[in-house]
């Protein structure tokens, strides 16, 4: 979700300070509609392949990697959105508790808290729903928080995954090239899918490893994934003029000249 890059810029949530504060409820949705990608934890990409093509990518070269639906073929849209509704099968975990965020407690390393971004304008003083009602936290609020404390162990889950298929040398970078029908193309870049033929030359100790660690479902969803460009298109043509002809994959120049 956006304002995640603002992590910077949370502070910790209190009924002490943020007493009067009101949340918009439709604030997830108001933020996802520019959304091109959503980040994604490992746990739910099993769900968010029934609608979604699914990528790796990273902020750096040093970066963690992270977990992407493709929401759309152009920035700031997000064909998933219509009408003010969420329309894919799954509802990502990240608008589920949007505008709420794990921060670390100051000076404690090892413990969360809830964090907001207090400039959000998902937040106000005079509209929306209460985040405290005589001193506790509203229903909404709870049922965030709570679910904000089980994904401490899906974001570490996510990240040791992201680690092994590394390790393994499993991540390739691809191009995703959309060519629409009046011969226009525009190529998505930095985006990073599953080497199938360094999957399938695996020995089978590491093949088993990666079983017992429960990462073999992911891995394949993420290949199938692919043939959900075959639904953002028909979404695309049915929302914009410009259409989508087809949706191409190639090995990116720079690694191909490689």
């Amino acid at each position: 979700m956006a304002e995640q890059a603002e992590a910077t810029k949370l502070v910790e949530l209190s009924a002490k300070t943020h007493a009067d504060l009101r949340v918009d409820p439709a604030c997830a949705i108001k933020v996802a509609q520019h959304q091109h990608l959503i980040n994604l934890k490992v746990s739910e990409v099993s769900m968010a392949v029934s609608s979604s093509p699914v990528f790796f990518s990273r902020m750096s070269d040093k970066g963690d990697w992270t977990l992407s639906a493709i929401n759309s073929f152009e920035m700031n849209q997000n064909l998933f959105v219509e009408n003010d509704q969420w329309t894919a099968t799954h509802l990502p975990i990240g608008m589920q508790t949007f505008p709420f965020f794990l921060m670390k407690k100051d000076g404690e390393e090892n413990n969360f808290t809830i964090g907001i971004n207090e400039a959000s304008d998902s937040f106000s003083k005079d509209e929306g729903e209460n985040l405290f009602e005589d001193g506790k936290a509203s229903i909404r609020l709870s049922q965030a928080t709570a679910q904000l404390e089980v994904e401490i162990k899906n974001d570490i889950h996510t990240y040791q995954f992201g680690k092994k298929l590394d390790e393994l040398e499993l991540i390739k970078a691809v191009d995703v090239q959309v060519v629409y029908q009046e011969g226009k193309i525009n190529t998505l870049k930095g985006l990073n899918t599953i080497d199938e033929t360094k999957l399938m030359d695996l020995d089978s100790e590491q093949f088993e490893e990666l079983r017992k660690l429960g990462y073999l479902a992911p891995i394949y969803a993420i290949l199938i994934s692919i043939y959900q460009f075959n639904n953002l298109i028909r979404l695309h043509n049915a929302q914009h003029e410009n259409k989508v002809a087809q949706v191409k994959l190639e090995v990116p120049k720079d690694d191909a000249a490689a």
